[in-house]
């Protein structure tokens, strides 16, 4: 059975409306999503913690840095970890990633097993902060160019958060009822 759109009042608009909808569901909605969720995940770093329904402070760093980076946030030296979250869409997946071999283990925490490369650089390390006077910096090289692991703690930076959603849920609704107005 089919209606004949000219005996209902409106339906020709409605009908718009509904596909202007789902056009936005479908094409939209998906960059909304990886835009906003790479958003907040960015804003981790400034904020120096994870956001899901409140901020949960990362562990602060346990090694001081040398030079002009001393006091400056954890995870943010370079900016690269937080530069390298991106997001794309895949089907009706919205995939949220980094590119840095180093993310996983910083969002999730762990072990590092300490390879003899490693160890050279720490001895480098080493040597390079006893040369410049910082000898509790040395001894932390020290440590590390001794050790067999390393325990990276988990500084979680990517992840479900309640108040991401309700963002992204937010914006979908106000635009959905612009659009269905």
């Amino acid at each position: 059975m089919s209606l004949n759109n000219q005996n209902i009042t409106g339906a020709d608009e409605l009908v718009a409306k509904l596909r202007a909808a789902q056009e936005y569901v479908q094409k939209d909605v998906p960059e909304i999503i990886g835009i906003e969720a790479v958003k907040h995940f960015k804003k981790s770093f400034n904020d120096g913690g994870f956001t899901d329904t409140s901020l949960k402070k990362w562990t602060p760093r346990k090694t001081k840095r040398t030079g002009s980076t001393n006091g400056q946030k954890t995870l943010v030296k370079s900016s690269e970890l937080m530069d390298s979250i991106d997001y794309r869409v895949q089907g009706n997946l919205v995939i949220i990633y980094s590119d840095k071999l180093y993310a996983q283990i910083h969002n999730e925490g762990g072990t590092v097993t300490i390879t003899p490369q490693m160890k050279k650089f720490f001895w480098a390390k080493n040597y390079e902060a006893e040369k410049a006077g910082d000898f509790d910096l040395a001894e932390e090289y020290k440590f590390m160019a001794l050790a067999k692991e390393i325990k990276i703690e988990q500084r979680m930076f990517i992840g479900n958060s309640e108040v991401m959603n309700t963002k992204i849920l937010e914006k979908v609704n106000r635009d959905l009822t612009r659009i269905l107005k």
